[in-house]
């Protein structure tokens, strides 16, 4: 940046304008060591670009503010400006985040645009939710699940809350007082699990209801697919195609068909063509946008796009006629992509399968083989492709992880957790997983042939830093060091498969990782070893799913549609950040699930592994559950915290350690705090061997 726009942006942030031009001088020189002849020269530059003006020795903008909102966060953030429809690079946020509506001044300098950020109009963060709790002392208050506080109003409405959960706006806050607020909405019960499982969606930023604008759009949508609609799209109507998602899901973006070729394999995948029905700038397109995603937590789905579109037209439902891209991939013997073809098609699924199902044909399992005697030979062939391309993404040295995703069993009140499932253990799990990986990269490939700008999927390699603390920890395992080589971080957990600190070592492969962001970039994926990789498979679930949607049709018709560097960075920021909101939601629901399942385990004994050792809490697994051991209930029992060895240690100088197994018993769930706590069972753990600490 130029020194002026530096100068510029100080008078910004430092709230200048209307201050003694002397004064001015003193703070901008002592901020960026400039001195006074550069200082003066530069001033008068802006000046004379009209940008500030100089009346009664003081100094004003010159420069009308624009309104935007903010896009990004600390280290990149853009402007959007709605009413041009553009996006400007902005230089300083200024203490504004993601979401915030903002006032800013434009600096325009050799055709490059860039704004610096005036004010905060609207914070996005000006809400809190919790439970509304009446004090002896006749104060009302709301607690959060951290066990923060707010003051409310003693008024009829807030005494009618008590109990409930709400969305308060905060109204003051002071440092070292307690937060005033006011109940802007009341969800209902604090106890009934539905209830609380949209308050963790709302706060952070997802909702089942759409807003009006968007249900009348809605009404312009065709139910079925029409005659006029499939002209110019080849016709997979007869190909044995089916989809095969878990046994609740709605939202069907892909099927897929398998078949044996000469020299290999022919997988056929078969994306919903949601681009056909949203339309950039609509409605419905703004509000999928500012979802980014769907959010799938304990009580369903809350969509990105309403039902009719997710559930319904778009969705690759059974027995009907929809509108898909089709991606036809060759692959040898080996698993390496031969050819592939990409075109706008209609097609008819055969079967609505579900994971467990296809486990059950593969296996002979319950006669399912027989019941789908028409594709059981196909999905035989699924599996043996499925392990070819398996085969070939070890040997590129893509980071292959199981990751544990639960189901929850709700009673027929929907209003405790009967089980824990995990869907994830499925075989068939891996041959969706494997074949959506194939097309997003053959999609990829496409687009860099084409010279195709678009969202990608990018994940950058891990830091020093980052590679060094996860080599401390392999360390004390014997295992060898990772490197900036992705397949050296595969060789290790190749090492740990079904050893008993699998768990632990693969949490903390995973937290030495860098997050995978959605960019313009073409960097390549550093987890998946893939240099081309695409996001397409999920347009239903997915906004970036659907902008390469977009571009790619655009591409095959009128190529009206092709959004700039600057609007996709910026998307890249809002949708990276929808996405973490999203999987933090996620991780929310669970933990009330698991507490509410506690509920109903009070007292009961279990088997649990230590995960992990904190100074004042030990946190142990059972299946999927995490519960939590306060540090007082082991030291009362002769043990302490040894922090250079990770460990918990007696007064024999036997330890506890990482991934080792004790007899727990569950004490308390708590909803509010989304937390089991356990209690070690010593009567039983007496009878157990505590390794010697070598």
């Amino acid at each position: 940046m130029e020194l002026k726009n530096k100068i510029f942006e100080q008078f910004v942030i430092q709230n200048l304008f209307g201050k003694n031009y002397a004064s001015v001088f003193n703070k901008i020189s002592k901020t960026l060591h400039v001195n006074d002849k550069l200082l003066t020269f530069a001033i008068n530059e802006l000046i004379q670009e009209k940008k500030i003006k100089l009346k009664n020795k003081r100094y004003f903008c010159g420069l009308e503010s624009t309104t935007g909102i903010l896009h990004g966060n600390k280290n990149k953030c853009y402007l959007e400006i709605k009413t041009q429809n553009k996006f400007v690079p902005i230089t300083n946020p200024n203490g504004a985040k993601d979401g915030d509506i903002i006032s800013a001044y434009i600096i325009n300098d050799n055709l490059k645009e860039t704004a610096v950020v005036v004010s905060i109009l609207q914070k996005q963060n000006e809400f809190c939710y919790g439970r509304v709790v009446k004090l002896k002392s006749n104060a009302i208050i709301m607690i959060d699940e951290n066990n923060k506080t707010i003051l409310l109003p003693n008024d009829e409405l807030t005494q009618k809350c008590i109990g409930k959960s709400v969305c308060v706006k905060i109204e003051s806050k002071q440092e070292g007082h307690i937060p005033v607020g006011s109940i802007y909405k009341v969800y209902g019960n604090a106890n009934d699990p539905i209830v609380e499982n949209i308050v963790i969606a709302e706060k952070h930023g997802f909702k089942k209801d759409f807003n009006k604008d968007v249900i009348k759009e809605l009404d312009s949508i065709p139910s079925k697919v029409t005659r006029e609609e499939t002209l110019n799209r080849v016709d997979l109507r007869k190909l044995n195609i089916i989809t095969i998602d878990p046994k609740t899901c709605k939202d069907m973006d892909d099927a897929v068909y398998v078949e044996k070729i000469k020299d290999g394999f022919r997988l056929v995948g078969a994306i919903a063509d949601v681009s056909h029905y949203v339309i950039p700038g609509s409605n419905l397109d703004k509000e999928a946008y500012k979802r980014g995603t769907s959010c799938y937590l304990g009580d369903g789905v809350y969509p990105m796009l309403p039902e009719k579109l997710s559930n319904e037209i778009c969705s690759l439902n059974e027995n009907v006629d929809r509108l898909a891209i089709s991606i036809a991939i060759d692959f040898d013997n080996d698993g390496n992509r031969i050819r592939y073809s990409i075109k706008p098609a209609v097609i008819k699924s055969k079967h609505k399968l579900s994971y467990d199902v296809v486990d059950q044909i593969y296996l002979k399992q319950n006669n399912m083989h027989n019941k789908y005697a028409d594709i059981s030979g196909q999905i035989n062939l699924m599996f043996d492709l499925y392990k070819v391309l398996d085969k070939e993404r070890k040997q590129r040295g893509a980071i292959m992880i199981n990751s544990k995703e639960p189901d929850y069993v709700l009673d027929e009140t929907k209003t405790f957790v009967e089980g824990v499932e995990d869907h994830s253990a499925l075989l068939s799990t891996k041959i969706i997983e494997a074949f959506m990986l194939a097309i997003n990269e053959a999609i990829g490939d496409f687009f860099v042939k084409n010279n195709l700008l678009t969202l990608r999927r990018i994940h950058f390699s891990p830091l020093n830093s980052q590679i060094d603390e996860l080599n401390l920890v392999l360390k004390k395992y014997n295992l060898p060091p990772v490197n900036s080589d992705v397949k050296s971080f595969q060789h290790v957990l190749n090492m740990i498969k079904n050893k008993p600190y699998e768990e632990y070592i693969t949490y903390n492969v995973l937290r030495s990782l860098q997050k995978a962001i959605y960019s313009p970039l073409n960097e390549g994926h550093f987890g998946l070893a893939s240099k081309d990789y695409i996001q397409f498979t999920s347009p239903i679930r997915r906004y970036p799913d659907l902008v390469a949607h977009r571009i790619l049709s655009s591409y095959f018709t009128d190529k009206t549609y092709s959004p700039t560097y600057e609007e996709l960075d910026a998307m890249g920021l809002h949708l990276s950040k929808k996405e973490l909101d999203a999987k933090n939601a996620e991780i929310e629901s669970n933990n009330l699930m698991n507490a509410i399942w506690a509920e109903n385990h009070i007292g009961e004994k279990f088997d649990a592994k230590i995960f992990n050792i904190e100074p004042s809490r030990v946190i142990v697994q059972y299946g999927l559950l995490t519960f939590v051991i306060p540090m007082q209930n082991l030291s009362s029992n002769g043990y302490r915290f040894d922090k250079s060895r990770q460990c918990l240690l007696r007064f024999d100088n036997k330890a506890l350690k990482i991934t080792d197994t004790i007899p727990v018993v569950i004490k308390k769930a708590d909803r509010t705090k989304r937390e089991i706590t356990a209690l070690c069972d010593f009567d039983k753990h007496a009878n157990l061997s505590c390794d010697k600490y070598l």
